[in-house]
């Protein structure tokens, strides 16, 4: 959550304040309300009334409206990315997670699977289609959180590279810790969807943690001073 917070509240051209409410909700009210929610309740749909990808019948307007907007995000988002643009282009994957949010609520699966098993199937194909090319969306920004979505959906392979921390040391002997990995073996392509009807979904998993506002000071700064002491990992996202 705090490179999630970092990139959405940073302004991109000076320096801004940081305050623990602010990072509170922003990861309650949009990463976990919005992202998280929408990966929970698509997945654990699809997965307790089918366990793979349903297939897809004949598409509405409303289904076809939505993978078209998931699909014109790659140039949208990858245009922002280009111009150094983080914050911006955070917020338009983050804008269209709440597009197909509210698809879903539209649709409401969960009860069509009782009236209308076919329709709810193919809601969901939608649905997860567009997680799918979400979570690409998401990847240069979580990039951990997108590779565990990668793995719910069934893929096997690794996302965005193997991603590990790293000491750099600086020439007046600073130590940075710095974000970085292999990505010789990466199989993700900025590219919309090609997830196949059928593909084995696992068991969903909560992708991110609702914060107590009156906890979260004090485990974060334990955690960081840990992380410091190289006691464990820096967090993750």
């Amino acid at each position: 959550p705090l490179r999630y917070f970092l990139t959405a509240a940073g302004p991109e051209a000076q320096d801004t304040d940081f305050t623990w409410s602010e990072f509170v909700r922003r990861n309650n009210d949009e990463l976990l309300a919005t992202w998280g929610n929408l990966v929970n309740r698509t997945l654990t749909n699809a997965h307790r009334h089918w366990g793979a990808v349903p297939e897809a019948g004949a598409l509405t307007a409303d289904d076809e409206a939505v993978l078209a907007a998931i699909e014109g995000g790659f140039e949208a988002v990858g245009a922002q990315i280009e111009q150094a643009r983080f914050k911006a282009a955070l917020a338009d994957a983050m804008r269209l997670a709440s597009l197909v949010n509210q698809y879903v609520s539209d649709q409401a699966p969960w009860a069509l699977v009782e009236s209308d098993r076919a329709r709810a199937g193919t809601v969901l194909h939608v649905a997860l289609r567009s997680v799918d090319s979400l979570k690409t969306l998401f990847s240069p920004f979580l990039p951990f959180s997108s590779q565990t979505v990668n793995e719910l959906l069934g893929y096997g392979g690794i996302l965005s590279g193997e991603l590990f921390f790293r000491d750099e040391t600086e020439e007046d002997g600073t130590v940075h810790t710095i974000l970085t990995g292999d990505y010789t073996g990466a199989e993700g392509r900025w590219a919309p969807s090609g997830l196949p009807a059928g593909q084995t979904l696992l068991e969903p998993k909560p992708l991110f943690r609702k914060l107590d506002p009156e906890a979260v000071v004090a485990e974060e700064l334990a955690r960081m001073e840990r992380a410091a002491r190289g006691e464990e990992p820096a967090p993750t996202a």
